[in-house]
């Protein structure tokens, strides 16, 4: 009887550390982190919702809107909300982040079918155009967003008495009233 209650522990043993390495073993093509690239942003509705608030912080914002959709009881959420904030401000220039609370703004979570927490999706000029689901790591959630938010136009740095600076990727042209700039790559 003992020996067979070992054998059905070291079964139970064997089938966890198997299912251990499997759930944590690597992605096949060689990429480090997360198995997927984000979530699939089609499925999405492609119309903002009627909502004023979601209209004026997201919908109507210049550059691109990182939105969490988290709760306060949402451990995962917490962990994840500085990462948030660290690429905000990697990225202030063409990046505001937006926290929508689903349990206080239930119909805007609805309209996104947001079923999981934390949800982020990155808007562009309002729309989805990509996002990622749960917490995770900088690295990975920075690879995931940076194709888009690399994307959006920034249409003006700084304006002097002389000109004005802007910036479309690494690229800087300056605009100048007396002459002309070459454009410069930083």
């Amino acid at each position: 009887m003992v020996e067979r209650i070992i054998l059905i522990v070291a079964a139970v043993l064997v089938s966890l550390l198997l299912i251990y390495a499997i759930m944590n073993a690597p992605p096949k093509d060689g990429s480090e982190g997360a198995s997927d690239s984000g979530i699939d942003v089609s499925s999405y509705n492609p119309d903002p919702p009627a909502d004023a608030w979601f209209q004026e912080n997201v919908v109507e914002q210049e550059g691109a809107v990182l939105v969490d959709f988290k709760a306060d009881w949402c451990g995962p959420c917490r962990q994840l909300h500085p990462k948030l904030v660290e690429l905000e401000e990697k990225y202030s220039d063409r990046l505001t982040l937006v926290q929508v609370d689903v349990d206080e703004r239930k119909n805007i979570a609805q309209h996104y079918a947001v079923s999981a927490m934390p949800t982020v999706l990155l808007f562009v000029d309002g729309k989805v155009v990509s996002g990622f689901l749960g917490n995770r790591k900088l690295e990975e959630i920075e690879a995931i967003l940076k194709p888009a938010i690399e994307q959006v136009y920034v249409s003006s740095i700084s304006t002097d008495r002389y000109g004005t600076r802007q910036r479309l990727g690494n690229l800087i042209i300056t605009v100048s009233y007396t002459h002309l700039t070459l454009p410069t790559i930083y």
